[in-house]
């Protein structure tokens, strides 16, 4: 079962690589 958990940090590495960091 996904936890809210992953699903949070999937998305803020999504942004921050969407940034170019």
């Amino acid at each position: 079962m996904i936890s809210i958990l992953m699903l949070v940090t999937i998305l803020i590495v999504t942004l921050i690589r969407s940034w170019g960091f």
